[in-house]
């Protein structure tokens, strides 16, 4: 989770509103021209261009705490400032005093819980926090019901947790969220923060059980606005975000194919989702539901290299050998210098013609080892395994030449010139 994200840059806070990040931009860009501050100026725009859009600002909201607006609520009784340092402390050991010998004098426990909530007024313009949840839970042990005092110490909850998250104090902010929420078990904003702060402090049952309600939510929410392109986006990233490595472990494959899934359910033709699918296939070995995968989206995207360059091992694995190779002289058509694709096709050459060797197969590993050759010319290693074949081939001759010609090529190839001492050795 990006510390640095768009609504930092725009000196803005998560959940504002359109207008609000216009004129932000507008006031950046006056004190921050293109002509003289170009750097800067980019990475306004970047941002005010990623919050605009609602599928962008979605992927960034995703991973991006809620601050939550609101304010403290009192009456114009309980904002007085005057003389309270000394009078109202004793005042409320007083009526705590006459409280606790008569329980149920309503009209003592109503003078206390003004006298707490104009005490709490205090500390909350002093920003003394702790001081002021005391109070608060306090009246409520009073009066559960008593609205202002509820809503104070739930809007104190939230704030607090958020600004320690903002500091990294995942424990602390966790603590006050989840107190906040068996206030307000509805609140959507909290579960996303719990879900966020959770992952980020390792407790990972929470953070998949509040990921799960979170998103359970928003599918609600999608179900009533199906067009919804931040909802639709919103959900994809954490789908997204679950498939592959989240909550510090590699999720298994399962897991990471069912979180593909949801996503395309939502978009279903979303490459990034249909990309993983194959790839965790090819974690599990499972190379002809990834071959299939990724023909299909070759036949969507046939110019996109990662697709062609996945595709062949799929193919390579499954058994289709010349089918891969046409896939990737088809990669290296559309880019001759792929370093990706070269590399492939070098390691399976490589690969198969080792294997093909140990099988016996020496004609079939000269076709691979000589193949490679095309792009790696010269190569010493190359070289030496054609000799090996050709020895084990029972071809000598051939075998002397190529060790030579390792040689020739590098004059410190120890296995070349092993080989070539024990052939003479024979003869």
């Amino acid at each position: 989770m990006p510390q640095k994200n768009s609504y930092s840059v725009l000196n803005l806070r998560k959940g504002v509103t359109e207008e609000q990040i216009k004129q932000a931009y507008i006031e950046l860009v006056k004190q921050f021209p293109p002509e003289t501050h170009t750097d800067r100026f980019m990475a306004i725009n970047r941002a005010y261009e990623t919050l605009r859009d609602p599928e962008k600002r979605a992927r960034e909201d995703a991973f991006t705490f809620n601050y939550v607006e609101g304010q403290f609520s009192f009456t114009q009784e309980e904002m007085v400032e005057d003389a309270e340092q000394t009078i109202l402390p004793q005042q409320i050991r007083e009526l705590e005093q006459k409280f606790e010998k008569d329980p149920a004098d309503v009209e003592t426990m109503n003078q206390l819980i003004t006298a707490y909530m104009r005490r709490s007024y205090i500390h909350v313009k002093r920003k003394l926090w702790a001081e002021a949840i005391k109070d608060w839970q306090a009246v409520l042990g009073l009066d559960a019901t008593h609205r202002r005092a509820k809503h104070n110490l739930n809007h104190s909850y939230i704030n607090l947790g958020y600004y320690y998250a903002l500091h990294d104090l995942y424990a602390e902010a966790i603590d006050l969220w989840e107190r906040a929420l068996q206030m307000n078990p509805d609140n959507l904003a909290i579960i996303h923060n719990l879900a966020l702060a959770c992952e980020m402090a390792g407790q990972d049952e929470k953070a998949n059980r509040y990921w799960g309600e979170a998103i359970r939510r928003w599918k609600a929410a999608l179900d009533q606005s199906p067009d919804d392109p931040y909802l639709k986006s919103l959900i994809i990233e954490v789908h997204k975000h679950h498939g592959g490595k989240a909550l510090g472990v590699q999720r298994d494959s399962e897991s990471a194919l069912s979180e593909y899934r949801e996503v395309l359910k939502i978009n279903p033709s979303d490459f990034d989702a249909r990309y993983q699918i194959a790839a965790t296939y090819m974690e599990e070995k499972k190379y002809a539901e990834a071959a299939q995968e990724l023909d299909s989206l070759r036949q969507q995207f046939p110019n996109n290299i990662d697709v062609l360059n996945l595709l062949g091992w799929a193919q390579i694995n499954s058994g289709q050998v010349d089918v891969a190779f046409r896939t990737w002289a088809r990669s290296l058509q559309l880019d001759s210098k792929n370093a990706e694709t070269r590399n492939n096709i070098i390691q399976a050459h490589l690969t198969l013609g080792k294997r093909c060797r140990e099988a016996g197969q020496y004609t079939v590993a000269l076709v691979h080892f000589k193949e490679l050759l095309k792009f790696m010319p010269n190569n010493d290693d190359v070289l030496f395994e054609i000799g090996e074949t050709y020895r084990l081939k029972g071809d000598f001759r051939s075998a002397i030449a190529h060790y030579n010609q390792a040689l020739a090529a590098n004059p410190k190839n120890k296995f070349a010139r092993k080989a070539l001492s024990e052939m003479k050795l024979r003869r």
